[in-house]
């Protein structure tokens, strides 16, 4: 072998370890991002399952607060605190769209929204239902933000 060929294969080399390398640290970046989107999108569905357990009247009180009305709060208590958790902002904007009155049964949407940075970058998730006084929540989601 010639001093040029031992070269040539040691440049090559270096430069398929560093690619590898690379690869690698974007590998286990994306993995941590695509656990922060279900972690979020599980909080967010803990949320609105803990809202449709609650009665209407729960709600017309969150409706009367100023918006939208923070439930970090719910992080520690649903036990999704964690070192994942620590930077996530959640909070929901409860709407009004037919006030209670008599014979009139109220309604109400709600959007529940979760923040957090990332490397710099800021992320949220949100979905939003609806609710009605006489028991009626429609178990369908209007949609994810991304």
């Amino acid at each position: 072998m010639t001093i040029a060929e031992v070269l040539v294969a040691a440049t090559l080399l270096a430069f398929v370890i560093m690619s590898s390398l690379t690869a690698l640290t974007e590998a286990y970046r994306l993995t941590r991002h695509a656990r922060m989107v279900t972690l979020a999108g599980q909080i967010v569905q803990s949320t609105l399952e803990d809202l449709r357990l609650r009665n209407y009247s729960v709600l017309k009180a969150y409706a009367a607060q100023s918006q939208p009305v923070d439930f970090t709060s719910n992080l520690t208590s649903e036990r999704f605190a964690s070192a994942f958790t620590q930077g996530f902002s959640l909070s929901a904007t409860f709407t009004t769209i037919v006030a209670s009155s008599t014979g009139t049964p109220g309604k109400m949407s709600a959007a529940i929204t979760i923040t957090w940075t990332e490397q710099g970058s800021q992320f949220s998730r949100k979905i939003i239902t609806y609710f009605g006084e006489q028991g009626l929540s429609d178990y369908f989601y209007v949609g994810w933000a991304p």
